[in-house]
């Protein structure tokens, strides 16, 4: 557990949230506080869970000075202090909050801007395929992902995508010299739904809270896409099914339409399971395959790589084959095409 929060500070949080390296790097060699942690849901990312209950419990109006060194919480100057103390304070205070639930939620960011990746992939599929897409989001959480042809995107240089009069615009930096393999329109989607194990009700305020706490506390841009992407979702409600994504699949499958192209994707899923867990998804894919072509789009920061992949795996009269199509960043801020397509 020591390693796994020295990990995250130094290439998860370095240079993306100065707040969260801190103390993460505290934490990391706090006995007590590492016991605490200790008491998170098994297979979650411990650190982003820790701390995204820290981040909630303040949300929701528990007085502390700490607040004072969140952006996310405090209208006036920051504190620059060593922020450390504090938190810990906070944590042997609300011992009991926090274990109840780092025991009972997950970590189930639906990062609106990791579209900005998304995007083009569906594009190649859609190009590929010929055909509407149906889009299967896995780990779907609120369903946020499964709406992104309803939003607006901004690549720089004139290389403007989708719905320009949508509230939720995002923007991406492109890195490289190859060119993602922009449409002259969005693909046609003719039937999306999600799957996640335990879907976040965009009606229920605590489970909006969560979602707002696991966003970082120094991305306030991040934040105000979230509200966003939240307040068109419930006048465009995505359909998010519950259950055990190795369990549901196949039968959600089986009510795709015939004529369409089935596109399932992932993001930031499937590198979180144990290696046997992987090793028994990837296999149920190649299933699914056997009977039916399918587009597999996945955005993983895999064990072993130093930035995240998109990646898609295309299932064809029952064969795989598989390529890279760009490097990213973990919250789609920039992306590196790579591919030929």
């Amino acid at each position: 557990m020591s390693r796994q929060f020295r990990t995250f500070a130094e290439k998860v949080y370095h240079g993306s949230s100065a707040l969260y390296e801190q103390i993460s790097r505290g934490v990391s060699e706090d006995p007590e506080l590492l016991s605490l942690a200790l008491r998170a849901r098994k297979g979650e990312l411990s650190p982003n869970l820790f701390l995204g209950a820290v981040h909630f419990l303040l949300l929701r109006g528990i007085q502390h000075p700490l607040s004072n060194f969140y952006p996310s919480l405090s209208s006036s100057s920051i504190r620059e202090d060593d922020p450390y103390p504090f938190f810990r304070s906070f944590c042997l205070e609300n011992r009991k909050e926090i274990e109840d639930l780092i025991s009972t939620r997950r970590v189930q960011t639906n990062e609106v801007q990791r579209c900005t990746c998304l995007m083009p992939a569906y594009s190649v599929a859609y190009r590929r395929a010929g055909t509407p897409l149906s889009i299967v989001d896995l780990g779907a959480s609120a369903g946020l992902h499964l709406l992104w042809d309803h939003y607006g995107y901004d690549y720089g240089e004139g290389k403007r995508f989708g719905n320009p009069g949508s509230p939720v615009q995002l923007t991406c930096l492109l890195r490289g010299n190859v060119s993602p393999p922009f449409p002259s329109s969005l693909p046609i989607v003719a039937y999306r739904v999600g799957i996640d194990v335990n879907p976040i009700d965009l009606n229920d305020p605590e489970m909006m809270l969560w979602l707002k706490a696991l966003v970082w506390p120094e991305h306030r841009k991040r934040a105000e896409t979230l509200n966003s992407a939240i307040e068109l979702a419930r006048q465009t409600p995505p359909t998010v099914i519950p259950g055990d994504v190795l369990t549901v699949l196949p039968e959600v499958l089986s009510k795709v339409p015939v004529q369409t192209a089935v596109c399932i994707s992932h993001s930031h899923l499937a590198y979180q399971f144990p290696k046997e867990l992987r090793e028994r998804f990837f296999s149920m894919l190649s299933e699914c395959g056997a009977h039916r072509d399918i587009f597999q789009i996945s955005y993983e920061w895999w064990p072993g790589k130093d930035k995240p992949e998109l990646g898609l795996s295309v299932f064809e009269n029952g064969a795989k084959k598989e390529q890279l199509l760009a490097y990213c960043h973990p919250h789609g801020e920039w992306l590196e095409w790579v591919s030929n397509e």
